[in-house]
């Protein structure tokens, strides 16, 4: 059976943190900009919201996985919210590459969550 380490753990939560702040910066690239001039002003505030906040739950779920991987065998209480953590990453990474097929950033943010999730159950330190 195929153990993963914290080490590999965490890796795989840097790389969704980093994917979180990438997407936050491309809410305000011109790319993005561009395709948000159709909208009426109070669409573009409610798309730049939603962005910003599907790169924020990123960094946090993240970071949160970072943080209690060390600490999920030593305290059982802290292992619900690092499960739940973990799967909010997933369905939001899978959700990504169904909603946009077409970007390759969906892709990886699918690859590292899922990544993430498939490793949990076999952790060890």
């Amino acid at each position: 059976m195929y153990m993963i380490t914290n080490k590999i753990i965490k890796s795989l939560s840097y790389g969704v943190i980093t994917m979180g702040v990438i997407h936050i910066i491309a809410t305000f690239s011109p790319l993005i900009a561009d395709q948000l001039e159709p909208l009426s002003e109070s669409g573009r505030w409610a798309f730049t919201y939603m962005s910003l906040m599907c790169g924020a739950l990123l960094i946090l779920g993240g970071s949160v996985v970072i943080m209690l991987a060390d600490k999920v065998k030593e305290h059982q209480f802290l292992r619900c919210p690092y499960l739940f953590t973990v799967w909010m990453l997933a369905i939001d990474g899978v959700l990504a590459a169904v909603m946009m097929p077409h970007n390759p950033c969906a892709w990886v943010i699918m690859a590292l969550t899922v990544a993430l999730l498939s490793g949990i159950g076999k952790n060890k330190k």
